[in-house]
């Protein structure tokens, strides 16, 4: 076994001996940092409400696994067990760069890779189950998928993957609720020029769906949260997208 191995089967040794935590980092000796998720232990009402946690994990390493050997930027597996797995540390999440990172870095080209990456996996017909932008991080040269616990293996209908593209705009919308107005649209045209100019037959689909769901906005007024404030903007920025 090389150091590096070692040191790194050190650290999870370490870390299966010691507390649970679902989702813990592990500094390594040479400065590099990985991540150990778990499977989700879940009772009582949490259970009935989420599902099986175990089921959880296997979605999600197992959509690790396939969009790892179809070439598509998820996180690669660095070592597994019956109900653990290590990914290395990909960087920040694409929310808190925008919440948390410098106020002046231009984000576009950021927030425009994660919307070519998401085409790039829909035009492979995959969905990601919640493309969130807290569920995508960037390394300082591209974006990588993470928490993949809603994916399907099962290769999707245009359709589905017009809801995953919703759920991705939607997040763009309701985290940029966070930042000054003119920062928030800056990244949300980047990453929906991105993903329109790789995939615009499934945007297509997406104006359709949103067409559909017309109703949902006077709901949201009965509620305060940032989720649901979001959701009129989501469906009106594809039901005004004519191009």
């Amino acid at each position: 076994m090389t150091g590096d191995k070692a040191a790194l089967e050190a650290a999870i040794q370490a870390a299966l001996a010691g507390p649970y935590h679902r989702i813990q980092a592990l500094p390594l000796p040479d400065g590099r940092k990985v991540w150990l998720k778990r499977a989700e232990r879940l009772t009582g009402r949490m259970r009935l409400q989420k599902g099986s946690g175990a089921k959880g994990f296997a979605r999600e390493w197992e959509g690790l696994r396939l969009l790892g050997e179809v070439g598509l930027p998820a996180a690669p597996i660095l070592a597994a067990g019956p109900d653990w797995f290590v990914t290395p540390d990909l960087g920040p999440t694409l929310r808190s760069l925008l919440w948390d990172g410098d106020a002046g870095r231009d984000l576009a080209p950021i927030f425009a890779a994660a919307g070519g990456a998401l085409a790039r996996l829909h035009l492979a017909s995959y969905r990601h189950g919640r493309p969130a932008i807290r569920d995508l991080c960037w390394d300082g040269h591209a974006v990588h998928f993470i928490d993949l616990e809603r994916f399907s293996p099962v290769k999707s209908d245009p359709r589905g993957l017009a809801l995953d593209l919703m759920v991705f705009v939607h997040s763009l919308m309701a985290d940029g609720l966070q930042v000054p107005a003119d920062r928030a649209e800056q990244v949300q045209e980047a990453a929906i020029a991105a993903y329109r100019g790789l995939a615009p037959g499934i945007w297509a689909q997406a104006r359709v769906t949103a067409g559909w769901l017309r109703w949902l906005p006077p709901l949201a007024r009965l509620s305060g949260s940032r989720e649901w404030r979001a959701l009129a903007p989501t469906l009106a920025r594809f039901r005004q997208d004519r191009g």
